[in-house]
């Protein structure tokens, strides 16, 4: 870019690329974060707002298509939390609640039920959407330790266009830390209330041109007092970078993750307590080329396995008002939910600097799923389905006040088709610190293969044997999900002004967001009649493209940090959603106004650190939360909440021991609902935490 149109912002872009292409630009950040207090912390706050992941482009704030949050390792460690889930707390329009105590619900601009699934996840670009049953990311199986986290870029909005379909309403990027920024070995121990104990072991070195490092750890806990949602959950993982020479890369990832759970109710037939076992496996290779700044080819191959356990035999008694039979019988039943599912995704991209002001991002990809689950598709054949996507990004620097962004995605979805999703946006920088930014963009979501084929029909196990008739093994019984044929891809429709101040003399930041998302043809669970099997239902489930919504409302964040170690940061929320929909707990011909509900109309949060001595930290998280209800009915709605969380913590001294011991109090103003009365009561708890490097 020539001189004269290189505005500051631009030349810290252009010398931190100059550094360091892609792979290089984390570990850069990353060295400053570690410097010590008397190095300059106001130039490393200054740089911070460099984002990877907005539009596949390294961009400052100021210049993506959207608003942006980040959340760094400084502030995971202050915030406390076990779990990767609870630091969406912290993000301005997002709803956070449990279903059960190992059941993690998270959204972002309501339109959810139990099963959040129209937001993207992804660890270090591979993905963790789950296209197989209904829920999109299983928060359980991420095959991430939280002390390995560098920072979480979150989208917030539609960004189809940059990251495919599952990206309908928001994108979670997870970058992990680079092996050679963790060298040594350290160890965590936690214990407290409900109980929590947790354990982890991670060491890395160097050996010759490759950074390794080996992580493992443990989570248990007891969940809710009074149901059975116990946990214990397991990991392992690698990571090893190798510098082939300056402008080579390799980088490879493999991890397991095992997770016990607790499931079911004692007071049910047919879903007794029980444990249940959930495994995944992974490995990721992606190899990079970067001759020059703003020019890189990479290409990305991953493969993934799940492989799920819940089985258990019993027999339901049946009258004969319910059977039609002259007598009330018993059905022995079989329930097997296990499944396995394989993913393999190829992606290759190329950044490239093709004039003067102009930087591009263009790419291909392939992804195919592979899914046996014979109970919930009543078929022992596999279940597949496949993707192929083309994309690009242009971003185009027309002045030093003027940026423009324009990008596509096409998707050719097996299951639904092929979409576009298109994306333009224009930046003004008003100023050297405050910018305005319009955008608009269209984003999907493909139905995954259980909303399209999922046919659940259940079967005696035994022959059933009566004075008056005997029913063979195998007789269909009951049907609770039958296939939902030619449901098309739900589509929303963003438009949204933004404004950005970055008062670095002040340590301070302003974000505001102000959206209208349109969304159309969402896919709803309805409920029919049905006569298959033995048994009648009215209540059968299958899913059609018959909701919609109106989503509109504006995000304020304000962030003053003076240090890495001391901030405050304020944000507000302010949801209004308006539409037709269908409940899943009412026939699917009386429609409710139940979309309006699935977020609070108002939210807002408090969150803050200080280092009021050296090596000694305090830092409180504060939540108010309005009422809203993550099921489709009145009869589900949680009331408005309030959440204070608090953290002591203190570094030992280096003479002693490196590392670090905290006190967390999580939730201590008392017991909330986060999803349905009655259900699941969140209540206090504390935990200590230690902490120690060699």
């Amino acid at each position: 870019m020539p001189t004269h149109l290189a505005t500051p912002r631009t030349l810290i872009l252009r010398r931190l690329a100059t550094r360091a292409c892609t792979p290089l630009l984390i570990l850069s950040t990353q060295a400053l974060a570690a410097a010590p207090p008397d190095a300059s912390e106001a130039a490393y706050l200054a740089d911070l707002p460099v984002v990877l992941s907005a539009t596949r482009l390294q961009q400052a704030r100021a210049d993506t298509p959207g608003s942006v949050t980040v959340i760094d390792r400084h502030m995971i460690r202050a915030a406390g939390v076990r779990d990767i889930h609870e630091l969406f707390m912290l993000v301005p329009g997002f709803q956070v609640g449990m279903h059960t105590g190992n059941r993690p619900l998270v959204t972002y601009h309501g339109l959810s039920d139990e099963a959040p699934r129209r937001m993207l996840v992804q660890v270090d670009g591979r993905s963790v959407y789950s296209p197989y049953f209904i829920a999109g990311v299983e928060w359980n199986q991420l095959g991430v330790d939280i002390d390995d986290i560098e920072r979480i870029e979150v989208f917030r909005g539609s960004n189809s266009a940059a990251y495919g379909s599952n990206a309908f309403l928001g994108v979670a990027n997870i970058i992990t830390r680079a092996p050679s920024e963790t060298r040594g070995t350290s160890l965590r121990y936690r214990a407290g209330d409900g109980g929590v104990n947790d354990v982890a072991v991670r060491h890395g070195q160097r050996i010759g041109d490759v950074d390794l490092r080996l992580t493992a750890a443990r989570n248990h806990d007891s969940g809710f007092a009074t149901i059975n949602d116990w946990r214990k959950a397991e990991l392992a993982t690698l990571r090893a970078d190798w510098a082939i020479n300056h402008d080579h890369t390799l980088e490879f990832q493999a991890g397991w993750t095992n997770n016990d759970l607790g499931t079911g109710k004692d007071d049910n037939a047919t879903d007794p307590e029980r444990g249940s076992r959930i495994t995944t496996s992974f490995g990721l290779l992606r190899w990079r080329h970067a001759p020059a700044p703003d020019e890189e080819l990479s290409v990305t191959w991953y493969h993934q396995e799940e492989n799920g356990r819940d089985r258990y035999a019993l027999s339901v008694p049946v009258s004969s008002r319910q059977s039609g039979l002259p007598v009330s019988i018993g059905i022995p039943f079989d329930f097997d939910y296990g499944f396995r599912a394989v993913r393999d995704d190829l992606e290759i991209q190329r950044v490239t600097n093709p004039a003067a002001g102009l930087r591009a991002v263009f790419g291909a990809g392939m992804r195919e799923d592979r899914l046996d689950a014979p109970l919930r598709f009543n078929s022992s054949e596999r279940v597949r389905s496949g993707v192929n996507r083309a994309f690009a990004t242009l971003e185009w620097r027309a002045s030093p006040q003027w940026l423009f962004n324009a990008g596509f995605m096409v998707e050719d979805n097996s299951l639904s088709g092929t979409s576009l999703a298109p994306r333009a946006s224009a930046n003004y920088h008003m100023t050297e610190n405050q910018t305005l930014r319009f955008a608009v963009n269209r984003s999907y979501r493909s139905p995954i293969a259980f909303e399209q084929k999922s046919s659940m029909i259940f079967s005696n196990s035994a022959p059933i044997v009566t004075p008056f008739l005997t029913i063979p093994a195998g007789t269909p019984i009951s049907q609770t999900f039958r296939p939902s044929p030619g449901l098309r891809a739900e589509r929303i429709t963003t438009y949204e002004m933004g404004y950005l101040a970055e008062l670095r003399p002040l340590h301070a930041s302003l974000d505001a967001r102000l959206f209208l998302e349109r969304a159309r043809d969402l896919i709803e669970m309805r409920l029919e009649n049905s006569s298959a099997g033995l048994l009648p239902r009215n209540n059968t489930r299958y899913f059609a493209n018959s909701g919609e919504a109106d989503i509109r409302g504006l995000e304020v964040v304000a962030t003053w940090r003076p240090t890495t170690g001391t901030w405050l940061s304020l944000q507000h929320t302010e949801l209004r959603i308006d539409g037709p929909g269908n409940p899943a707990t009412a026939s699917g011909a009386q429609p409710s106004a139940w979309v309006a509900n699935s977020a609070p109309r108002h939210s807002s949060a408090l969150f803050g650190a200080w280092e009021f001595h050296p090596r000694w930290q305090v830092s409180v998280a504060r939540r108010w939360v309005g009422g809203m209800s993550w099921y489709s009915d009145t009869a589900h709605r949680v009331g408005m909440y309030r959440q204070l969380d608090v953290q002591l913590s203190h570094r030992l001294p280096p003479d002693l021991l490196r590392g670090e011991v905290s006190v967390t109090a999580r939730n201590i103003d008392g017991d909330d609902e986060t999803f349905a009365p009655g259900a699941s009561w969140w209540g206090s708890r504390i935990f200590g935490t230690l902490q120690v490097e060699f």
